[in-house]
């Protein structure tokens, strides 16, 4: 136990001003709580006129409005403090305010808050050892033995009255510094030193405990856990990216693969959603889905330029990725390529590498990851290549890089030789194929 400070550190104290504490105004026969004129008027002359009455109580029980553990003090200073008019005047200020002011706060607390503190630090100061010669209890805890913990304290000091009292005390009322702590202390005594039980609950907190707000979510669309939900059966039914979903819980979920039930998470905006197939690429995607080049990575970013990472990542986040941007409309999961019809417009690019046409020379640098061969022949031209095979010039002069540009292309065309007229969506990227002339 915290032995007491000296007088003269008493008198400094004094001036302490929690928050809140409006004044000390400092009487010839006591002090006030709090000084009139710095009360709000909306409280009510009934009120303010109890708030302000004057407590005639030493200066020191101005301290006890921060709240702590009251240790033992010297002895000439509780003599004074625990006179009769003080707690006499403490209670009828209590009283007073409680009935005034019922229904108010007071800086977002009650009005009775701070001269509740200093009641319950006087009660706790002055209570007694019921045995003559009768010292304040506080004096006899401080002369207790030094122990590491409860369970090491002497019986006789365990039991003693006055050790019990104060725990008592101290859970009879809101305004003490009662807790956990002292709860588990105060079970132990009741249940190691028997006689009368008292009871040992934690009184409700004097300010209203405000719920913590719920974390931002920007659908403002929540969903609670249960058993065996995972990223990707949650990601499914809603119609939204598993990796969304993850990254925007990410304090909540640790394990797409094993989330906690009861946990409420954010369901970020939808999208028309896709579920990947284990030889599914991005590029095969956008076609199934006649989907436009790079749209995939467009809608899932967290995949890696090259889009190598789609099959990892969904093992990990789930299935579930979105083929359209997130926000928009929702008209349902996208069905499944095979439900999509084959024929799709002409992008210039082949999903599979072809060897060239046999007999013909490729021309000189043209890429042989290649899905689609043109062998020239005399009538042709540039143009009427693209033209014909839905190439853009700038793509067949890029695979084909022997051509000359521009008016001068139709004259570098080599008769017989083979052009690149579709190259792989990842021709430049891929592994080159081997290139020579077949016969």
């Amino acid at each position: 136990m915290l032995r007491a400070l000296s007088l003269s550190t008493a008198i400094l104290l004094a001036g302490i001003r929690p928050q809140g504490y409006t004044a000390y105004a400092q009487q010839p026969e006591g002090f006030t709580v709090y000084d009139p004129s710095s009360l709000d008027v909306s409280l009510g002359s009934s009120c303010i006129e109890a708030l302000s009455a004057i407590i005639n109580c030493v200066p020191w029980v101005q301290t006890f409005t921060q709240l702590s553990y009251r240790g033992s003090l010297e002895l000439e200073l509780t003599d004074a403090l625990c006179s009769t008019d003080c707690g006499s005047s403490l209670k009828t200020w209590f009283d007073s305010v409680a009935t005034q002011c019922a229904g108010q706060t007071l800086n977002g607390a009650i009005p009775t808050k701070f001269g509740g503190f200093m009641w319950a630090g006087y009660n706790e100061t002055c209570i007694r050892d019921p045995r003559p010669p009768k010292p304040y209890c506080n004096d006899v805890i401080d002369k207790f033995s030094d122990v590491p913990d409860i369970q090491s304290m002497p019986r006789a000091e365990l039991c003693h009255a006055c050790h019990i009292r104060r725990l008592a005390e101290m859970q009879s009322s809101r305004y003490s510094i009662y807790d956990e702590f002292y709860q588990e202390r105060l079970e132990y005594v009741y249940a190691t030193c028997g006689g009368k039980i008292g009871p040992t609950d934690i009184p409700p907190p004097l300010d209203k405990v405000q719920p913590a707000p719920a974390p931002y979510c920007v659908t403002n669309k929540r969903y609670t856990t249960k058993q065996g939900d995972t990223c990707e059966s949650i990601a499914g039914t809603n119609s939204v990216s598993g990796a969304v979903l993850y990254m925007g819980n990410q304090a909540l979920i640790l394990d797409c693969q094993a989330i906690p039930a009861g946990v409420t998470i954010c369901i970020p905006p939808t999208c028309q959603t896709y579920q990947i197939r284990p030889s599914d690429t991005c590029t095969s995607i956008e076609i199934a889905l006649q989907m436009d080049f790079g749209l995939v990575r467009q809608y899932n970013t967290w995949l890696d330029p090259a889009c190598s990472n789609l099959q990892s990542a969904t093992d990990f986040y789930g299935k579930f990725v979105c083929v359209s941007p997130q926000g928009g409309t929702w008209s349902g999961t996208i069905p499944n390529p095979a439900d999509v019809p084959s024929q799709t417009k002409p992008d210039g690019y082949s999903k599979e590498i072809v060897q060239p046409p046999k007999g013909n020379t490729v021309a000189e640098g043209t890429t042989m990851n290649c899905g689609k061969w043109h062998v020239v022949s005399a009538d042709d031209s540039c143009t009427t290549i693209c033209v014909k095979n839905g190439i853009e010039a700038s793509l067949f002069h890029e695979v084909n890089p022997s051509l000359a540009s521009g008016t001068s292309c139709d004259g570098s065309l080599q008769q017989n030789s083979a052009l690149c007229v579709g190259p792989t969506y990842n021709w430049k990227t891929a592994e080159v194929a081997s290139s020579n002339t077949l016969n």
